[in-house]
């Protein structure tokens, strides 16, 4: 059961890919096409097959950037269930009595860095993990609005028997 009540839920807000990052992105990669295409056109048909590998290679890069990209996102807290929703529509539900443990992490100056929720393993004791349990998922200090009071809100309502832990990186 869960420690504290919570009143009214509480959204978290990752906003994802800021626009300035996603305009010079895309600016950098015309203009390289471009480039591209520019010397391709000085060359000659000698340059074909370069400008083509050149051209793929662009677009698996662009693809690349598309998988990686940061997607906007909501954490909504409830008395009963943490829900973390993506704008691809990737939906997270974790009830607080299958949190099994929660992972911080810190910088060596006391900024907190990150917070993992883990789930509790299947019942059927079934699968790659047996018995482990599975991260539910994790957010990072540059990708929501507001991690502490994250992580103050779930160290709060967490299920007594959850563990709680918190590591220093990059010393």
């Amino acid at each position: 059961m869960v420690s504290s009540s919570l009143a009214e839920p509480r959204t978290f807000v990752g906003r994802g890919l800021s626009p300035m990052k996603r305009a010079v992105t895309i600016v950098a990669l015309l203009a390289i096409t471009l480039a591209v295409l520019l010397i391709a056109l000085h060359e000659g048909l000698s340059a074909v097959g370069s400008t083509i590998a050149a051209l793929l290679f662009i677009a698996g890069f662009i693809y690349y950037l598309w998988i990686i990209a940061p997607q906007p996102f909501t954490i909504t807290v409830s008395a009963e269930e943490i829900v973390k929703r993506s704008q691809r529509g990737e939906t997270v539900v974790l009830r607080w009595e299958e949190l099994a443990r929660v992972k911080e992490e810190f910088f060596p100056n006391g900024t907190r860095i990150s917070l993992a929720l883990y789930r509790r393993p299947s019942p059927d004791g079934q699968g790659e993990n047996a018995g482990q349990p599975v991260r539910a998922w994790v957010v990072y200090r540059d990708d929501v609005d507001d991690l502490d009071g994250l992580a103050a809100l779930v160290q709060q309502l967490k299920p007594a028997d959850c563990r709680w832990e918190s590591a220093r990186v990059h010393e």
